[in-house]
């Protein structure tokens, strides 16, 4: 079985470059990185796999459940030691991706998320208080290492679960769907709010699940141009999976961001940075 198209969640984060006399899996964890694995630890993930890249960083990947779960969710924490804050543009810049998180009991872990200041709202403090009171379904938050994730309730069908959300160029945002669909199967399902912070045009797979929304500013609102495509210089670059149901074909339109890595090919697909892989008979995500 090759890589599955589960859902696989990654972000850039900054950590110094520790002394080359000790070793990088013996360095101790800090800062931003050791935010994110308290933030994952909270929410019942755990270690799925450690990579350590003298001169570069260290990745640790974390995974909730089983591959088969339709709420089965990964978790990529990869530090760069060259990482730097972006600089701030005032309004959201195309290729900007947030995730949906899902949990049985999403106030309870808010709760706990906030009384170490793990996350920080970005709704207002009366939308906050009507998530934590179970009065909203859904919040907004940004994690302390700087991701933002869409957070509530566990869905009943891995492409509600399996959310992911893109700032783009509103000149391109009808073409970029359009291929969204051709190479990975997907449907256009309509547009929404999201949040009040942007219009969205909904994408769902059925099968294996996933939905990406394309997000683009209100009328009157900006957007900015990407800040890198160096995704171990920006911090707070994210990253995903998405499986393709051609992935031969698929490769010919992106644009190789780093070489492949077995049957994973790391490309950029218009704004965003992915792992593709192939979807396959046997891919677990297709269980539910």
């Amino acid at each position: 079985m090759g890589s599955p198209s589960i859902a696989h969640y990654g972000t850039t984060i900054i950590e110094a470059e520790p002394s080359k006399d000790v070793p990088l899996n013996e360095v101790p964890k800090t800062g931003d990185l050791a935010k994110a694995l308290r933030l994952f630890e909270i929410m019942q993930f755990e270690p799925l796999t450690e990579n350590m890249y003298d001169g570069i960083g260290r990745q640790y990947i974390l995974s909730r459940g089983k591959p088969t779960d339709v709420d089965y969710v990964e978790v990529d924490n990869f530090t760069s030691f060259r990482a730097v804050a972006r600089p701030d543009a005032g309004c959201p810049r195309v290729g900007d991706t947030h995730f949906r998180m899902t949990h049985s009991s999403p106030q309870e872990i808010y709760k706990l998320w906030k009384a170490e200041d793990l996350v920080s709202t970005l709704l207002s403090d009366a939308d906050e208080q009507a998530f934590l009171a179970g009065d909203q379904d859904w919040t907004l938050f940004r994690a302390a290492h700087g991701q933002i994730f869409e957070f509530g309730p566990t869905q009943a069908s891995r492409a509600g679960n399996h959310g992911i959300y893109v700032w783009t160029d509103p000149a391109q945002v009808g073409r970029i769907a359009e291929d969204f669909c051709s190479e990975f199967g997907m449907e256009r399902e309509g547009t929404f709010d999201f949040f009040g912070q942007a219009d969205a045009q909904r994408l769902v797979r059925t099968s294996p699940g996933i939905t990406i929304s394309l997000l683009t500013p209100k009328p009157g609102g900006s957007i900015a141009p990407r800040w890198s495509e160096d995704i171990f210089l920006e911090a707070g670059y994210a990253h995903f999976r998405l499986g393709s149901p051609d992935k031969a074909h698929t490769r010919t339109v992106t644009k190789e961001a780093f070489p492949d890595g077995g049957d994973v090919s790391f490309v950029y697909f218009h704004d965003s940075y992915l792992e593709l892989v192939q979807i396959g008979e046997d891919d677990p995500a297709l269980a539910a």
